[in-house]
């Protein structure tokens, strides 16, 4: 069995095809000759678990193509093990010492181990947490997680040493640990390593050696950490495809400009410091979400342009896209504005298939954001929108809405694909009246409007134009739009995860 690139799966198990019984072999074709049954296939449990801990986890997945017996198999391979062998949790208490001896007293040479786990919640020496890594690598662990919880002074400067990691390492994940700059000098990159989790990590100048060492990332996922390198610039491997980072502070900006394959970019934080960089040709990129914390009341002309100068103009390849009613502010400042006469500005998104909009409020003058957003993004593709209102307020809206009543012109603009619409935390305010008697006036293939709402239509809409107080009662009548009270899980957007809570 040849399991890897050039091997196991190829041409030939499309030619082979075992019967149902599992018994022989068919020949595809009058003249085929007959293909040999992959005699793998009847080997032991036991013993094709063996064959998997000794592969890299990518291939152990790939040996689901060659029969039904090896269908999923990977999948369970450590349910014949003790399933907590990697999990080590250090409570309040507990010494670190027997865990440690326990590991060091196991039969040379060990047997490889998928996944290794460390939770610390007591004090811990730098000196036990190396002995731990060294386990974990002798162990040639995949997957690796290091975690302290609580505040322990005692951990504060424990540091974890990416050079001492197991080889094999494809997945890593820190949680509440430093990042050490020893060991690098002569250190071999980590080849395997494609995904790295940083939680509530500070991220200094040790970062940049650490990214030194992962020529093949795929997966940056920053959530609560601290970005200071010493530097304005963060360079990641071009190698990366899929990045987030969420409620990250610090001055440093993740300058993504040399990863020409970047996918995924999810971002929830302060834009107005220019956070990030995308590449000015950000032709593969996909999915894109975007939440500012603020919005730029009074943004100047130097800001308008350092985001500008962030977000590429057009994006021909997203597909899904989620953006906060703060940061709808922030794509109309990132085009340069028309002069006197001049056509407005445009943003290509002709592959967009959904639109998500986080509306962190809903009054007049965020109303008119999305209207300036929708003219200047061309979505003719769109297909399905989300709208996410803030939950019920008794304050009356800001603001007259009849300021708001200029809308996107049609041509060009419209949602000739447009077939569902989804609104969240509907309470029958005006502006949110005005934006569903808009998307009702311009989606002529609308087929299903789905509001969801708390709270029962009032008697007297107050405030709400007649146009579009007579689209929703008709939308009403005639089963286009259909009004719940509970929301509908199965009807859900892309990007389903929360940064923040309505």
């Amino acid at each position: 069995m040849v399991i890897g690139p050039g091997g196991g799966s190829g041409s030939g198990a499309k030619k082979q095809r075992a019967d149902e019984q599992g018994d022989g072999c068919e020949a595809v074709g009058a003249d085929a000759d007959p293909i040999p049954l992959d005699h793998s296939s009847v080997l032991p449990n036991d013993l094709r678990y063996l064959i998997l801990t000794h592969l890299p986890l990518k291939y152990a997945i790939r040996t689901g193509a060659l029969s039904r017996e090896w269908h999923g198999l990977w999948k369970r391979r450590w349910s014949h093990r003790d399933p907590a062998e990697g999990e080590v949790h250090l409570r309040r208490g507990a010494g670190s010492r027997r865990e440690l001896h326990k590991f060091e007293q196991q039969r040379r040479p060990l047997p490889p181990m998928d996944r290794f786990s460390l939770v610390v919640e007591t004090g811990l020496r730098s000196s036990e947490l190396r002995r731990f890594m060294r386990y974990a690598a002798d162990r040639r662990v995949q997957d690796l997680h290091v975690e302290t919880r609580k505040s322990i002074k005692k951990n504060e400067n424990l540091n974890f040493h990416l050079p001492l990691s197991s080889p094999a390492l494809v997945r890593l994940s820190l949680r509440r640990i430093n990042i050490s700059n020893m060991y690098y000098r002569g250190a071999q990159p980590f080849r395997a390593l494609e995904v790295i989790q940083l939680y509530l990590v500070c991220i200094n100048v040790c970062f940049a050696k650490m990214m030194g060492l992962c020529p093949s990332l795929l997966t940056l996922d920053l959530r609560g950490c601290v970005i200071s390198c010493g530097a304005q610039r963060l360079f990641v491997p071009p190698t990366v495809r899929n990045v987030t980072v969420a409620e990250c502070g610090g001055y440093s900006k993740l300058w993504l400009r040399l990863a020409p394959n970047l996918r995924s970019f999810r971002y929830s934080g302060d834009v107005r410091s220019r956070p990030f960089y995308l590449p000015l040709q950000a032709t593969a990129l996909a999915d894109l979400y975007i939440r500012s914390a603020n919005r730029l009341e009074g943004t100047s002309q130097h800001n308008a342009d350092n985001l500008r100068f962030a977000i590429p103009k057009n994006l021909p390849g997203l597909n899904v896209l989620t953006i906060c009613s703060n940061a709808l502010q922030v794509a109309s400042y990132s085009l340069p504005m028309p002069n006197d006469g001049a056509p407005f500005p445009t943003r290509n998104l002709r592959s967009l298939r959904e639109l998500q909009l986080l509306m962190l409020d809903m009054e007049a003058v965020n109303l008119a954001d999305l209207f300036v957003f929708l003219k200047t993004c061309r979505c003719p593709n769109l297909e399905r929108i989300f709208v996410q209102l803030p939950a019920f307020s008794h304050v009356p809206v800001k603001g007259p809405i009849d300021e708001v009543m200029e809308e996107p012109s049609q041509d060009g603009y419209g949602f000739d694909n447009l077939v569902m619409v989804k609104v969240m935390n509907f309470n029958w305010r005006p502006t949110e009246v005005q934006l569903l008697g808009f998307l009702l006036r311009r989606a002529s293939p609308l087929c299903e409007l789905l509001i969801v709402s708390n709270n029962a239509m009032p008697l007297n809409l107050s405030g709400v134009p007649d146009e579009d107080l007579t689209l929703l009662l008709d939308g009403i009548d005639n089963g286009k739009i259909t009004v719940r009270k509970s929301d509908d899980a199965e009807i859900q957007p892309c990007h389903s995860e929360d940064f923040i809570k309505f």
